[in-house]
């Protein structure tokens, strides 16, 4: 079962939607968000792909960058962009997706859509408006904005994040923000 928060204007529906008709999957709805909650389920359940790599083919990297990656990773995400064109998802777009081991914030590639995650002890908080979270979250221990098209995933039970800025908490205080970041220590 997937719970599936959209922000924004999926351009690409036409052809994601046809797409995931050749799954034998129905589009009833005439929704950006019916689309997105179809791909997660071809891509994580039916395809059985790792979530991270779902997210990289949702909001995949552009071949000019993909051809300065490392021989290996570039083979990879050639692949995938190749298998799974139709998956492509382009267009002004954050999402979060929960599922019953975590839960998942991914934005467009472009980063046309915000997106904001926050840390507070062993919870996570993804919204596409800081304020939101903090309202929730008065307090933060850590707060960031990811790049465009890098997923933020959370797993129940763990305290690791992936796509979290590893540089300590002091550097953030000290006004030293990793790249993406929004904001320190509050």
């Amino acid at each position: 079962d997937w719970a599936v928060v959209h922000n924004g204007e999926i351009s690409s529906y036409g052809i994601n939607k046809r797409y995931l008709e050749q799954f034998g999957y129905h589009c009833t709805m005439r929704t950006d968000t019916e689309v997105m909650a179809y791909l997660l389920d071809l891509l994580i359940r039916r395809h059985r792909l790792p979530i991270q790599i779902a997210c990289q083919i949702l909001a995949a990297p552009f071949w000019r960058e993909i051809d300065k990656l490392p021989e290996a990773k570039r083979h990879l995400y050639k692949t995938l962009r190749q298998v799974y064109a139709g998956a492509l998802v382009n267009g002004p777009f954050a999402i979060i997706f929960a599922h019953k081991d975590g839960m998942v914030g991914l934005n467009d590639r472009i980063k046309l859509r915000p997106l904001v995650a926050a840390r507070k002890a062993e919870n996570l908080y993804i919204s596409s408006e800081e304020a939101s979270i903090r309202s929730m979250c008065p307090n933060p221990d850590h707060i960031w904005s990811p790049r465009g098209g890098e997923a933020i995933i959370g797993t129940v039970g763990s305290m690791d994040v992936i796509g979290e800025p590893t540089r300590a908490l002091e550097d953030d205080a000290a006004g030293a923000s990793a790249p993406g970041q929004t904001g320190g220590v509050a």
